[in-house]
């Protein structure tokens, strides 16, 4: 699955990326529920407003060299004519598909879905980790029941 999360973003290449030297301990369940939310909504944002220049600065250095703005929005036009909703996802929790995991280079992947009305979508998600933190690496997302296609 990560293999077709770096397709559909248009990413640098995961074996690029060096394996850090000493695998960060997986985020508690609060940390993961904010990457997941603040990622979204910042999607939702972008969407709303034609602007991805925000969700590409929050992005790791290797997403923002892979992403101009203009390829985000390209990316995510489907998602941005469905219009799913994306800012209704603070009022839910997450629901992973498997179990958030560490990869072999020590990124952070996060499959799963909201539930939503009129529909829900799917999520997956590569953080890296930089400055104590986590940035965004990969971003796919698409309503429930389709399957995001490679740009």
């Amino acid at each position: 699955m990560v293999g077709r999360l770096a397709l559909l973003v248009a990413l640098a290449v995961c074996s690029a990326v060096p394996a850090p030297a000493q695998a960060p301990p997986l985020p508690d369940q609060a940390e993961l529920a904010g990457l997941v939310w603040s990622t979204l909504i910042a999607l939702d944002q972008a969407n709303r407003t034609g602007n991805y220049t925000v969700l590409r600065d929050l992005g790791a250095p290797g997403f923002q060299q892979a992403n101009t703005a203009a390829d985000l929005s390209q990316i995510f036009a489907a998602i941005r004519a469905q219009d799913p909703g994306l800012g209704r996802v603070l009022s839910a929790e997450p629901v992973y598909t498997e179990p958030p995991r560490l990869t072999d280079a020590g990124q952070l992947y996060l499959s799963g879905r909201f539930a939503g009305r009129p529909q829900g979508i799917s999520f997956e998600m590569l953080f890296e980790a930089q400055g104590g933190g986590w940035l965004l690496f990969g971003l796919s997302v698409a309503p429930l029941g389709s399957t995001p296609a490679a740009p």
